[in-house]
Formats: structure tokens, C-alpha cells, sequence
């Protein structure tokens, strides 16, 4: 039986992914796959939608799940919703490599074709539907102890500190002041 990975994109009609990510680590680029549909989902990134080019995504698989863990309220509803995308399906290749470490990850450094394509008219719906079937489990941040929150504040703070308030990012300032005013207060406060 052939080994079949996903690819989540919000790019239509791809019919071969090619290796434009940068492998962790080094300097290699790739192309991501995964075997697990609603983890692919999370890499499906409007950046229209979510005014933000980079992608955002807090989400990992354990024993066979794929796990998200909002880091503000809503994350996954405010990142998902509405937003059109693509299930591209790649059939194994000599070419897919695992990712050491990182259970249903898998990397490409050659251009890889496409098999199949699901049009999936709204994201956040797909993933609840997985939710429900229990292949995906949301971490909801208003449902999180008041202990967990704070440390979620406190991660983004430091990141924000880190980073020097992305200085030269004008478009990951305002996404972050958004997002995570709190995170940025508290950056702001430890900063003085």
C-alpha cells in the first residue's frame, strides 16, 4: 500500500510543492508534509485574512493526535474561520524523509508532485469536525487554569522582549499588539 502525506496550503491548483521552507536547523529547504490531515489543515495560512504573512501556528502531534494550544482567546476560531484551502495529497516518494523527533512530520528536499486536492471551504469547520472524531484536540486558552495562562503571557512577553519589539516589522507589531496586547503590556513593563 502506497504511504499517502498531506500538504495544507491556501494556494490553489499547485500540482507539484516545492522545497521553499527552510529545514530546522539548517539551511536546506523543503517542502513539509505530514501524515495526519487536521495538522496539515494548520498550515493552511491566509495572510489576508490574518494579516500576517508569516504563518502562526501552535500546534504539534502526540501519540496520533494533533494538538492545538491557543496562546490568546478564540486563536483558532479567529485564525480559521472563513478561510478557503487546500488539501494537497503527495503519494510516498523516495524522496519524503521522517523528521527526527517529531512523530508524522516529514520533509522533502526535491520538488515533490501532487496526487489529489480537497477544496476545504472553511478551515475552523474542517477542524472541528476532527475534533469531533477525536483526531484533534484544542487547547482553548479561555479554558485553560489562570496559572497556565499566565505563563502563555509571560512566553509571549519574553519572546516580544527577545525580539526587541520587532523594531523593523511593522506588520508583526501591529499583529502582535493585537493579539497579545497583554503579552506586549508586560513586555513594555519589564522593558522599563
Amino acid at each position: 500500500m502506497t504511504k499517502r502525506y498531506y500538504h495544507g496550503s491556501s494556494v490553489q491548483d499547485i500540482q507539484k510543492l516545492e522545497p521553499r521552507s527552510v529545514l530546522h536547523g539548517t539551511t536546506d529547504r523543503v517542502v513539509y508534509l505530514t501524515d495526519h490531515v487536521p495538522y496539515a489543515l494548520l498550515y493552511v495560512w491566509d495572510e489576508k485574512h490574518n494579516s500576517r504573512a508569516g504563518k502562526y501556528v501552535t500546534g504539534w502531534i502526540k501519540d496520533g493526535v494533533a494538538y492545538y494550544e491557543e496562546q490568546f482567546p478564540n486563536q483558532l476560531q479567529t485564525f480559521y474561520q472563513g478561510v478557503k484551502g487546500y488539501l494537497y495529497t503527495v503519494e510516498a516518494e523516495e524522496t519524503v524523509q521522517p523528521m527526527m523527533g517529531r512523530e508524522s512530520l516529514y520533509y522533502a528536499k526535491a520538488p515533490v508532485p501532487v496526487s489529489g486536492a480537497d477544496v476545504i471551504p472553511d478551515i475552523y469547520e474542517e477542524l472541528l469536525k476532527h475534533e469531533a472524531q477525536g483526531t484533534f484536540k484544542v487547547l482553548r486558552y479561555l479554558e485553560q487554569s489562570e496559572q497556565r495562562k499566565t505563563e502563555l503571557i509571560d512566553l509571549i512577553a519574553e519572546a516580544i522582549r527577545r525580539s526587541d519589539f520587532f523594531k523593523d516589522d511593522e506588520e508583526e507589531i501591529t499583529f502582535m499588539k493585537k493579539h497579545f496586547s497583554k503579552s506586549w503590556e508586560k513586555a513594555e513593563q519589564a522593558a522599563k
